[in-house]
């Protein structure tokens, strides 16, 4: 996997762009629609695993493989119409790059982003203030993998607790400074 990371961040982002609308029309071709209809028990079970669709919804497509079939076409056209469209493939390659280079050295990324929420997130007031902030446009984060983050139904969920929230800011603080470890795992075992 890291190797595969490393070309692909060795690539310029016209070569990552090319590489990627090749992908990208790999995975959205009608032969993999088909191969993925062929499959429905075990899409449907990943879906599930994954948490990408309701247990309700599971079972409505288990029911009615129809309906199945008419939500993997609608979900095929959206990534067709996505990744045809200049501006967001633009944005997908920055947030890879973005992506590599933190996967590249987790280290110095983790201990960088230690040091600045240490500066920045120095009292309760300012831990409040960047919640609120990272509520209102996870973009804020300033890297577009971190903000990705913040838009997970698990970040959601702690971000709109202020008390979760201060709680894990300090917590987090603690671990990338190297103090004590939280629940068993130190920047080492990372």
């Amino acid at each position: 996997m890291q190797g595969a990371m490393d070309e692909l961040l060795a690539m310029d982002s016209d070569q990552l762009k090319a590489q990627m609308e090749e992908a990208m029309a790999m995975l959205t071709s009608s032969d993999m629609q088909q191969n993925l209809l062929g499959q429905r028990e075990e899409v449907l079970a990943m879906m599930e695993a994954q948490g990408t669709a309701t247990p309700e919804e599971i079972a409505e497509y288990r029911a009615d493989p129809a309906k199945f079939e008419a939500e993997m076409s609608k979900a095929f056209g959206q990534m067709k119409e996505m990744f045809s469209d200049p501006e967001a493939m633009n944005e997908v390659v920055q947030m890879m790059k973005g992506f590599g280079n933190v996967m590249r050295d987790p280290a110095a990324a983790l201990s960088k982003l230690g040091g600045v929420l240490q500066d920045a997130l120095a009292d309760d007031d300012k831990i409040e203030e960047a919640r609120l902030q990272l509520l209102n446009d996870p973009s804020v984060a300033g890297n577009e993998a971190i903000s990705e983050m913040f838009g997970t139904a698990e970040m959601q969920g702690i971000l709109n607790d202020p008390e979760k929230w201060k709680k894990s800011v300090k917590e987090g603080q603690r671990m990338m400074m190297g103090g004590e470890k939280a629940a068993g795992v130190g920047m080492g075992e990372l």
